[in-house]
C-alpha cells in the first residue's frame, strides 16, 4: 500500500456524519491515504477530532453506539415553549450532553497530526478557525456542532455552528499549501422531496440544514473547484494567476466524495441508518479511487429514483 500524503475537509451535517467514518476508513486502509492536516465543521468537527488522534477505532465505536441521549436533551413541545417563551432561551433544545460526549471520547488524546475546526458567533458574525493547540478546542468542536435554532447558541457572543458561513472548510485548507485535498461531504447534492413540516423543528431543519446549508455547500465547493480548475488550465498556458497579495495561485488536486443516495434526517441517529451511511460512505470512497481523473469532481449521476435509493427509515 503506497503512502499518499493529503488534506482531510469534513463537512457538516448532523448524524449523517457516519458517511465519513466509512468513507475515510476505505482511503486510509485501503488506499493508503495519510492525513497531513484535517479541517472540519460542525459535525465534521467531531469527525476531525478522534481522526487527528487516531483514534479510528474509538470514533468507528462511538458511532454505532450513539444514541439521540448522547447528543441533546429532547422534550415535550410544551417544555420547548417555556424554554424559549419564559425562559428566554436561543433554541429548541439543550445540546450540552454533546459537549459530554465529546470530553468523554477526545479529552486527554495527544493529537498526531494538526487538526482546525470552525464556529460562528451570532454577535460579531464572523468565522473563526480554531487550531486544536488552542486551551478551548474542544469547547470549539462543541460550539462548531451547535446547530443554531435548534440548539442554544453558546455563551455571551452566541457562538454556533461554523457551518452556517463555511460548510465545507476547503478554503481554509488551501491556506496551507496542501500536497493534495480529499473532501468528504455528507449531504448529497440532490435536495428530495419531504413531507410538510408537522412543527417548528421540522421547518427549522428543512430550511436550515436540507435546503440553505446545502446550497452554502454546494456553492463553496464548485467555487473552489472552479478556481483550482482555472489555475491549472492557466499553469497549461504557461500563465501564473495571482491573488491580490501577489501571491501566486497554486492547483491542488481536489477529490470531493459525496453520498449518491437519501441520508435520512438529519438528527436520525437510529442504529439501522448509522450503518447504512457508514457503509454507503465507504462504497462511495472506491468509487471515487477507480476514478482515472482525481483532480476533478465525478459528474454527478441523473437524478432519478434509481439514483438515489430511499433506504428504509424506522418509525
Amino acid at each position: 500500500m503506497t503512502d499518499r500524503p493529503a488534506t482531510l475537509v469534513l463537512s457538516g451535517g448532523g448524524a449523517k456524519g457516519a458517511f465519513q467514518v466509512g468513507a475515510e476508513r476505505v482511503l486510509r486502509e485501503v488506499h493508503g491515504f495519510r492525513w497531513e492536516r484535517i479541517f472540519g465543521v460542525s459535525v465534521g468537527a467531531l469527525n476531525a477530532t478522534l481522526m487527528a488522534q487516531h483514534a479510528f477505532k474509538e470514533l468507528n465505536d462511538l458511532w454505532l453506539n450513539v444514541k439521540e441521549s448522547d447528543v441533546y436533551r429532547k422534550v415535550p413541545w410544551a417544555v420547548v415553549a417555556l424554554r424559549v417563551g419564559l425562559f428566554r432561551k436561543l433554541g429548541l433544545y439543550d445540546n450540552t450532553p454533546l459537549r459530554d460526549t465529546i470530553m468523554t471520547h477526545a479529552a486527554g488524546r495527544r493529537f498526531v497530526v494538526p487538526a482546525h475546526v470552525g464556529r460562528v458567533s451570532l454577535v460579531s458574525g464572523e468565522y473563526e478557525l480554531v487550531h486544536n493547540d488552542a486551551k478551548d478546542f474542544l469547547d470549539a468542536v462543541w460550539q462548531s456542532a451547535t446547530m443554531p435554532v435548534i440548539w442554544e447558541a453558546i455563551g455571551r457572543t452566541a457562538i454556533v455552528d461554523g457551518g452556517i458561513r463555511n460548510v465545507t472548510p476547503l478554503g481554509d485548507a488551501l491556506e496551507f499549501d496542501p500536497t493534495e485535498i480529499v473532501v468528504l461531504s455528507c449531504s448529497e447534492s440532490k435536495i428530495d422531496p419531504a413531507k410538510p413540516p408537522a412543527n417548528i423543528l421540522d421547518v427549522a431543519k428543512r430550511s436550515l440544514v436540507d435546503i440553505t446549508i446545502n446550497e452554502i455547500l454546494l456553492n463553496d465547493v464548485d467555487f473552489f473547484i472552479r478556481i483550482n480548475d482555472l489555475v491549472r488550465q492557466a499553469d497549461e498556458a504557461g500563465l501564473t494567476l495571482r491573488r491580490p497579495d501577489g501571491v501566486p495561485y497554486r492547483y491542488c488536486r481536489i477529490t470531493v466524495i459525496e453520498p449518491r443516495m437519501y441520508m435520512g434526517d438529519t438528527l436520525d441517529f437510529s442504529p439501522q441508518l448509522i450503518r447504512l451511511r457508514m457503509q454507503h460512505g465507504e462504497e462511495m470512497a472506491r468509487v471515487a479511487m477507480e476514478s482515472t481523473d482525481m483532480s476533478r469532481r465525478e459528474p454527478r449521476p441523473p437524478q432519478t429514483e434509481e439514483s438515489y435509493p430511499v433506504p428504509p427509515l424506522h418509525a
